[in-house]
């Protein structure tokens, strides 16, 4: 897609771990030959950590990316407070693909990274436990404050599971935008689209004054599937996109041909030849100032900053809203679950509040150019916008709307017809027919 802080003293750390108790943690953990279900005090939970000695983290970073160097200067500054000894393994970003083979062997790690597009892949393969318990912790030298108080609730929801336990503990934030640089384009910055209405007035007023409006990768059948998603959270709203490879009847929901008829308003505003662009000239081409707008991720304005002049100015505006729509602003979130097997579950659990203090998470805004999970902590000035989105939201979706879990439909079914609705290719009214049909049949085949 992305300095050591100051360290309380050992003495310190042990004391404001101990100032809060510990529920009974969820479910039952692997805790080298034995096993430990129900509660304790922080006090219990440091003595057990000190006694095992060790965490084995496995990240799935590059080692050269700024992340892995975070993370690397907490471990550091844990050990040296607690004697707790945190061994890294880096994998890449293929570390998904061994790592569950390695925790049903019991080879695995304690924890690893994990993000909320992998939390029912992660669950489905028992690679992890709620870590429910973990929210209690203190904060090491924050007065006291929990975990639980230094998340809000829309990024806590990111890391949950269907049954409401959590499955990661978070450190930063995604979502998905409209992104336009401030620098070429100050009339919009000052006044940017609330409504569908004036998104497309604004479309339209572009192309009139010689611009591209719209900068479109469209060989990457997932950006294309962006347009309709959004579209869909704001006509049906949360759950309603991941409804249609479940529940053919789903796409008969007017709500539906609405979203497919406004994806069809697009074609006129997107570059000469977009169905062909090919990752990430159309990116790069909004990045030097070729195309006013780009819908993208959280992730864009640190990945085309080299591209970008040195006078840009990224900022972005929530997808408009349409009359009578929902709200909703995407939530995603990366993070740290634990093992469904750790044999050091504790000292991994005593290690993610360390991961929590503010002097590490502020250094997802200042070093890695993301949006840290932190209210308290900034974003920088591209994602200032995004992140008071998020923390502002009533409403919230994950990304896709969670519809990617179901990934032979996803694949299969919902990605190349919506290629066919955003190159003009298929009427809105054949993409909503042929995606029943097409949903009926694979339903029907399992």
């Amino acid at each position: 897609m992305p300095r050591t802080p100051s360290p309380a003293t050992a003495a310190a750390l042990a004391a404001s771990l101990a100032a809060v108790l510990l529920v009974s943690s969820c479910g039952v953990k692997n805790s080298g030959d034995a096993q430990r279900a129900g509660g304790g005090s922080a006090a219990d939970l440091v003595t057990a950590a000190k006694a095992q000695g060790q965490v084995d983290y496995w990240s799935t970073w590059g080692e050269k990316e700024p992340q892995a160097a975070i993370f690397k200067a907490a471990a550091d500054d844990f050990t040296a407070q607690t004697g707790i000894k945190v061994n890294i393994k880096y994998l890449g970003r293929s570390g998904t693909t061994t790592m569950p083979q390695a925790i049903a062997s019991g080879s695995g790690p304690d924890m690893f990274d994990s993000g909320t597009d992998h939390i029912a892949a992660f669950a489905g393969q028992h690679m992890t436990q709620p870590i429910d318990a973990v929210l209690k912790l203190p904060v090491p030298g924050e007065d006291g404050k929990s975990l639980a108080d230094v998340l809000p609730p829309n990024v806590l929801k990111s890391a949950t599971d269907k049954d409401g336990k959590l499955a990661f503990v978070p450190h930063t934030l995604i979502s998905t935008a409209i992104w336009y640089d401030a620098a070429r384009t100050p009339a919009l910055a000052a006044n940017r689209p609330a409504t569908w209405t004036e998104f497309l007035a604004l479309l339209q007023q572009q192309k009139a004054a010689g611009a591209t409006p719209i900068a479109q990768d469209g060989l990457v059948n997932f950006y294309n599937a962006y347009w309709f998603y959004e579209l869909m959270m704001r006509f049906a709203g949360p759950g309603s996109l991941s409804a249609l490879g479940t529940d053919a009847s789903a796409w008969d929901r007017p709500e539906v041909l609405k979203a497919a008829q406004a994806v069809a308003e697009l074609k006129p505003y997107f570059q000469d030849g977009y169905m062909g662009t090919k990752y990430p000239a159309a990116q790069n081409d909004w990045a030097q100032g070729k195309a006013a707008l780009n819908l993208n991720g959280t992730w864009l304005p640190s990945e085309t900053k080299p591209q970008a002049p040195t006078d840009a100015k990224p900022s972005s505006f929530t997808f408009p809203m349409v009359d009578g729509g929902h709200s909703t602003v995407e939530v995603g979130s990366l993070g740290w679950s634990v093992s469904a097997k750790a044999k050091h579950a504790e000292a991994a659990e005593l290690f993610l509040s360390y991961l929590l203090r503010s002097q590490v998470i502020a250094k997802i805004g200042t070093d890695a150019l993301n949006i840290p999970s932190r209210a308290d902590a900034a974003a920088p000035d591209a994602l200032k916008a995004a992140q008071e989105s998020i923390l502002k939201a009533t409403e919230t979706n994950t990304t896709y709307d969670g519809a990617t879990a179901n990934d032979k439909w996803w694949n299969n079914v919902f990605l190349p017809l919506d290629d066919q609705l955003l190159a003009g290719t298929l009427s809105p009214a054949d993409f909503v027919a042929q995606g029943k049909k097409k949903t009926a049949d694979a339903l029907a085949n399992g």
